[in-house]
């Protein structure tokens, strides 16, 4: 007796090592306790395949815990332990399936109460039909309905968005245009100044000629310039396209040229042909009252190359029209060389009406165009001479891209719904045919 009770302490220590060994390996099978309480609660032989089932899922869950947390000693006994937990509740499952369940299915599917399962299989049976015609097909059809709303919501605000940003891409070339002519007329106001200084007209004749020279020289669009007493004499002419003249005696007291240059400092005049191209007429006054004005005749040919080279689309076009509605830049030269009155144009009205300087930020689909089809339209303004820079696109081409994506966007959209019924009628379909038939 004493014998054996010094044994024990030595015992235990054994035990104690070879659980602390235990935790770093990695199980093939359950372990022995549990097993063995598995087997009680089934009341199993050893050979129960479930008991083997038992097993294996022990393992596939410390493999899994062990990947997740570690191979460290802390890991491995939680590693363990998850395995424990896990099989203890895969065990209480499987007893109450097999105490409770399992009777109850086979007690059901003998003698009379046979037909009572059938009726309650039925009975579900016709449910979940019915759930499916009364609930899932409407439910569904609603959903339908939301997502084609919320499509055609996107497609609209998607659809006004592109237009804006058309628009604003076509504001932006008629901006440009302006600009170039803004600054074209500056420049040539420019280069007049420096020979409309106080004094100049008391200059000697050959030095104002040689002037007026240089100035042709410095700004190649003027093609005339013309020096004009304070009593509106000429007095001096030099030409591109004929002879100089000096003291030619031409009067120009009553022409308005020099009358509005006189009072105004500056006058632009009206756009004229010769020989089929664009000219003007610029007056500057000169610095001092008895110095008279300056008369230059100005070709815009450079400008008018400028709006023919604008592009808009394949089908859009540029043209410019004066402070009272006439074309006098378009890139067909017949048109421009009749010089049209457009301001009956609802477009060009509404600019004409408008404020200068003041322009709309989206562009306006309008029905009346120079070519025909309603087109996109949208202007800038020329601040200095008070003309309007047009560009303009027909609506065919300039919604064609927006027509594509909606029938698209649409046609996806009917897919959808398509399959949606479609997958809700087959639902439908394998629930009627999965009904129980009577014996």
């Amino acid at each position: 007796m004493r014998a054996r009770e010094s044994d024990m302490p030595g015992m235990g220590f054994h035990t104690i090592a070879a659980a602390w060994r235990n935790l770093w390996l990695v199980p093939g099978r359950a372990p022995r306790p549990l097993e063995r309480l598995a087997a009680i609660c089934l009341r199993a032989e050893a050979e129960d395949s479930r008991l083997g089932d038992l097993s294996e899922k022990y393992v596939r869950m410390h493999e899994r815990a062990r990947m997740g947390l570690g191979t460290g000693p802390g890991a491995m006994a939680a590693s363990h332990l998850a395995a424990d937990l896990h099989y203890l509740v895969a065990t209480a499952n499987v007893v109450l399936f097999a105490r409770a369940i399992d009777p109850c299915l086979r007690r059901a599917e003998n003698g009379t109460s046979a037909f009572i399962a059938l009726d309650l299989r039925e009975g579900i049976m016709t449910m979940l039909r019915v759930a499916t015609g009364r609930l899932v097909l409407p439910t569904l059809l609603l959903l339908s309905s939301i997502l084609l709303i919320n499509s055609a919501v996107d497609v609209w605000y998607t659809w006004r968005q592109t237009e804006a940003l058309m628009a604003r891409l076509h504001r932006d070339k008629a901006e440009t245009t302006a600009t170039l002519i803004e600054q074209f007329f500056k420049g040539v106001q420019s280069q007049i100044g420096w020979t409309t200084t106080a004094g100049w007209a008391a200059r000697p004749l050959e030095q104002r000629r040689f002037d007026y020279l240089r100035l042709m020289r410095l700004a190649p669009a003027i093609t005339e310039v013309a020096q004009l007493a304070v009593d509106g004499k000429e007095a001096l002419r030099v030409s591109r396209l004929r002879m100089d003249t000096v003291d030619s005696g031409a009067d120009f007291a009553g022409d308005v040229r020099f009358i509005e240059a006189r009072d105004r400092r500056a006058h632009f005049g009206p756009v004229y042909f010769r020989k089929a191209d664009p000219y003007m007429s610029l007056a500057m006054a000169h610095g001092g009252m008895p110095d008279g004005v300056t008369l230059a005749e100005v070709s815009l040919k450079p400008l008018w190359d400028t709006v023919r080279a604008v592009e808009v689309g394949q089908t859009g076009y540029a043209y410019v029209v004066d402070s009272k509605g006439r074309l006098i830049a378009h890139r067909d030269d017949s048109l421009m060389s009749r010089q049209p009155d457009l301001s009956s144009l609802s477009q060009v009205a509404a600019a004409l009406g408008s404020p200068p300087g003041v322009g709309p930020i989206e562009g306006k689909a309008v029905d009346s165009s120079l070519s025909g089809p309603s087109v996109m339209s949208v202007y800038a303004v020329v601040p200095t001479l008070g003309w309007r820079v047009f560009v303009e696109l027909p609506l065919a081409e300039a919604r064609a891209s927006l027509w594509s994506a909606l029938i698209r966007g649409l046609g996806l959209l009917g897919l959808g719904l398509a399959a949606a019924v479609l997958a809700s009628l087959l639902a439908s379909r394998r629930i009627t045919l999965a009904r129980p038939v009577r014996a």
